[in-house]
Formats: C-alpha cells, sequence, structure tokens
C-alpha cells in the first residue's frame, strides 16, 4: 500500500501559507498554519521555532518582491526609494502589518534589504547613531501611506466649531501618489536640514 503524501516544507512553502492565511483573518497561529499547509503541526515545528519566526518568514518573502537599491546610490535617492516602494508593498498586504511590526527582524537577508540605504547615509555624512532612527521613521512613513487616512468626520457642527478641520477636509481628497510624494519631499529636506554644513 502506498504510504500518504505528505507535502515538503520549506522556509519560502510557509512563508507563502502565512502570508496567505493572513490576508484571509488577519492572524496566523501555528495550528491553523499546519492545517492549512496539511501537515501536524509537530512537522512544522521542525522548520520553524514559533509563530513569531514565521511572522519573520512572511515579512522576509514580501520584502525579498522589493527591487534590489542598486549600491553607490546617493543617501536622497535611497531613501526614496525604500519608502516609496516599502509604502507601495505594504499597500498589498495591510492586513501583515501589525504582525511585522510586533516582531523583531531577525533575518541577516531581511536586514541585508535595508543595507544599500544605511550605507548611503553614512557616507552622505549621516552619523551611525542616527541611521536606525532614519530607517525607523521610513518604515513609519511606508506605515501610514500604506494604510492611508481614516475616513473623516464631519457634521454642521463641526463644520460651526472647527473652521480649520473643515478646511483640511474641503480641500482635499486622499491620493496615496500624492501623499507619497508629499511625504518624501517633507523627510528629505528635513533629512537635509540635520547634515552639517561645509565649514562646521
Amino acid at each position: 500500500m502506498a504510504r500518504p503524501v505528505v507535502p515538503i516544507l520549506s522556509p519560502s512553502k510557509i512563508a507563502d501559507a502565512a502570508l496567505e492565511l493572513v490576508e484571509r483573518s488577519g492572524d496566523v497561529q501555528m495550528t491553523s498554519l499546519a492545517k492549512f499547509l496539511g501537515v501536524a503541526p509537530s512537522s512544522l515545528y521542525s522548520h520553524v521555532q514559533g509563530r513569531e519566526e514565521v511572522i519573520d518568514l512572511a515579512r522576509l518573502r514580501m520584502l525579498e518582491r522589493i527591487a534590489p537599491l542598486p549600491d553607490g546610490l546617493g543617501w536622497e535617492a535611497a531613501v526614496e526609494g525604500l519608502m516609496r516602494q516599502l509604502a507601495d508593498h505594504y499597500s498589498r498586504h495591510v492586513k501583515l502589518l501589525p504582525l511585522i511590526f510586533s516582531t523583531s527582524i531577525s533575518r541577516e537577508r531581511t536586514i541585508a534589504i535595508y543595507e544599500p540605504v544605511f550605507a548611503a547615509l553614512l557616507d552622505g555624512g549621516f552619523r551611525p547613531d542616527q541611521l536606525r532612527l532614519i530607517i525607523g521613521l521610513i518604515e513609519s512613513q511606508a506605515l501610514g501611506l500604506a494604510q492611508g487616512l481614516p475616513e473623516p468626520v464631519i457634521s454642521e457642527r463641526i463644520r460651526a466649531a472647527l473652521p480649520a478641520y473643515t478646511a483640511s477636509i474641503d480641500h482635499s481628497r486622499y491620493d496615496k501618489e500624492a501623499a507619497t510624494d508629499f511625504a518624501v519631499t517633507v523627510i528629505l529636506g528635513g533629512l537635509a536640514r540635520m547634515l552639517p554644513r561645509s565649514g562646521e
């Protein structure tokens, strides 16, 4: 009698399954992931240590779809390139975002995706102690762009009491591309002002 076929697990297969489960339900648990893959939970634990590692694999799988930033970019191009690509990819995996932002990055391959930006910032004159703060700023901004603005609350009473807030609603509509352009301009301008001027 032929033995039942057991799906062969791999990090990429686990990551793809986790991404699909998150898109369906907004979460991933080890038992539901094992069931989705058609394996026993014990088989899953032979490949990953637990849920946090699964989420990190899903993060890596998502980030590996980003076009690699070339070495030698100026810091402005590196920051802009990373922010635009993160905002784009995060918007495709909105349900994954709360999970990845609550777990630590532990894989070298994940960190390596950010290395060209770290290098460009160093070469551009930023101090080493500023680099992770800048990357965190880029990440936070990309997260906000991906999620968009909440639907504004407005009423006749609010219009009468809060005219400046009302003007912000009446004269603008959220557009992701325009919002990304705005964010890039603001962040690049702010970072440029942090660099020491020649002679200082």
